[in-house]
């Protein structure tokens, strides 16, 4: 039986000059995916773009999964202070321009660097098992949820861990088709925020 392919990173970077060469390695994967797509992608290209040599690389990830998921880690991070920070700018607005706010700093952060996005949501599913990401995306589910709660009694359905994944969903799905076929921010926004509080306005229905 062959040898489980490690993807997690050797050693947490603890000291600041650690913690630089990491930032260094990751935009330089990073780059290297956006330029040269997953073809391209290996540890040797990640160390002659970030001008570093690949045993520095090795020292902190064993292998290219393992960058790849430091990597959506980072948009992950990202993602989430976006959706911090719009939580928290819709306290005492309506409804809708909260929803609003959480549409943009979506596409805000998928936005950045759409091409990068693309390939690292594309592999997730490869790299990922269930139970990883879980810290993130209970994060995320309950920034929603502490949202809804607030406008419960506008919401013609119960505000549970279905409708807040729904919602997610939802909007990450018509935030990454926008984004892949170049629709403008404004008009994707609009339809977005329609699916959304469509969803959100239609009573359940169990059959």
């Amino acid at each position: 039986m062959p040898a489980k392919r490690r993807t997690k990173a050797r050693k947490q970077p603890l000291q600041q000059r650690s913690r630089e060469t990491v930032a260094v390695i990751l935009e330089a994967a990073a780059r290297v995916l956006e330029a040269r797509g997953l073809e391209g992608y290996n540890t040797n290209a990640v160390a002659e773009r970030g001008g570093i040599s690949v045993g520095s690389v090795y020292q902190y990830f064993p292998n290219k999964d393992a960058l790849t998921l430091a990597l959506i880690g980072r948009f992950e991070d990202a993602l989430l202070a976006k959706v911090r920070d719009a939580v928290a700018a819709s306290e005492g607005k309506s409804l809708t321009a909260s929803l609003n706010l959480i549409v943009r700093a979506q596409f805000e952060a998928h936005a950045e660097r759409a091409g990068l996005n693309r390939i690292l949501e594309a592999e997730e599913d490869r790299l990922r098992p269930a139970s990883s990401g879980a810290s993130a995306a209970g994060e995320l589910k309950e920034l929603i949820a502490a949202l809804l709660a607030r406008h419960r009694r506008e919401i013609a359905r119960p505000v549970d861990h279905d409708a807040v994944e729904d919602l997610i969903v939802i909007s990450r799905a018509m935030v990454d088709h926008a984004l892949q076929n170049d629709l403008s921010q404004a008009s994707a926004s609009r339809r977005v925020l329609r699916a959304i509080e469509g969803y959100l306005f239609c009573p359940r229905r169990d059959f």
